[in-house]
């Protein structure tokens, strides 16, 4: 019993937090804040405890104390977006990269492991080095488009919540499609609000300015 309740508990709690994060993920950056470095931790620690991929790892084995750290973590992040936003942005940057980083530790894991018959340390720090690049690149790319950088991280991510909550097989096509239509609809839906946020910020910064709208939109052929 206590079985099916923490399942169900765990599915509405995936669920909740990835149609968030698919749908709002870059409105609210405390709480995106938080989300992702929950995520980012929970699948930190599974990877080096487990020798797992993901934080769901954590409450499949009912590892208390590293899902209290996890939540220690996501508490400490919403705390950090509500006072420092700039620093929140950087962090959520390389804590999503370093997350999405864990999709690719299974493809160097069976390439170190089962092909070149490395030994299973060597895939493990492989796994660590791949969180950190991720983390940067993800890092580089908030740091040059802040925006645009958001709503893809918070897309993937809320997506990789909602496929794991509902425990989809990544093995079937099914999963893919669903997988791929998800993404999409959180693209769409926060690039939709990104430009409306533009077009009503754009009348008050040309009044400002006292610049003509029309100079900013000029298509002549005198340029």
């Amino acid at each position: 019993m206590l079985d099916f309740l923490l399942s169900i508990l765990f599915l509405i709690v995936g669920l909740a937090l990835g149609f968030y994060l698919l749908l709002l993920g870059r409105r609210a950056i405390a709480l995106t804040t938080a989300i992702i470095c929950l995520a980012a931790t929970g699948g930190l620690l599974a990877l080096i405890f487990l020798r797992e991929n993901a934080i769901w790892s954590l409450t499949e084995e009912r590892e208390w104390l590293l899902l209290g750290i996890t939540v220690a973590a996501g508490i400490v992040g919403g705390i950090l977006g509500a006072r420092a936003e700039h620093i929140a942005v950087s962090v959520v940057g390389f804590a999503a990269g370093g997350f999405i980083g864990l999709w690719f530790y299974d493809i160097a894991h069976h390439i170190v492991v089962d092909i070149v018959h490395w030994p299973e340390q060597t895939a493990f720090w492989l796994g660590v080095a791949i969180l950190i690049i991720g983390g940067l690149i993800a890092l580089y790319f908030t740091r040059r488009s802040e925006a645009v950088t958001l709503i893809l991280i918070s897309v993937v991510v809320g997506t990789d919540f909602i496929v794991r909550a509902l425990g989809l097989s990544s093995e079937k096509s099914i999963t893919a499609v669903i997988t791929i239509s998800l993404a999409l609809f959180g693209l769409v839906v926060q690039y939709a609000q990104y430009l409306r946020e533009i077009k009503v910020e754009m009348p008050h910064f040309v009044a400002e300015t006292g610049t003509p709208a029309t100079e900013f939109f000029d298509l002549s052929d005198d340029h």
